[in-house]
């Protein structure tokens, strides 16, 4: 994990978490109480983070293996808000993190570390 203490972490997951409504609250809240909560023993935010890769399994388990969806899913709920969060332009980065989330979760967790750093 990043090397921030953890009141920090917590301040930038409750940014994320907040700004990831953006995509759809009803579709936030329902990721979470029927995904999330109950099978990942977190919510998708606190997933997304710290274990990427039980995030996207959950996922794909969920949308019935649609890369597709769940890449589109990850990308507007929260990649975008993340760049947005670290006050840095994304070039065209959020499709190529969000293909990342898929084929390399830990390699992803860590381009999220690095954002996360730059969250005030």
């Amino acid at each position: 994990m990043i090397d921030v203490p953890l009141k920090l972490l917590t301040k930038q997951l409750m940014k994320l978490d907040e700004h990831s409504k953006r995509v759809g609250l009803a579709l936030k809240l329902a990721l979470e109480e029927l995904v999330c909560k109950p099978n990942g023993g977190g919510g998708c935010t606190e997933l997304f983070v710290k274990n990427p890769g039980k995030l996207r399994d959950l996922l794909l388990e969920y949308y019935e293996g649609s890369v597709e969806s769940v890449k589109f899913l990850i990308k507007e709920m929260y990649i975008v808000p993340l760049f947005i969060l670290a006050e840095e332009k994304s070039y065209g980065r959020e499709d190529s993190l969000a293909e990342l989330f898929i084929k390399d979760p830990e390699a992803f967790k860590k381009e999220v570390e690095l954002l996360l750093e730059k969250i005030k």
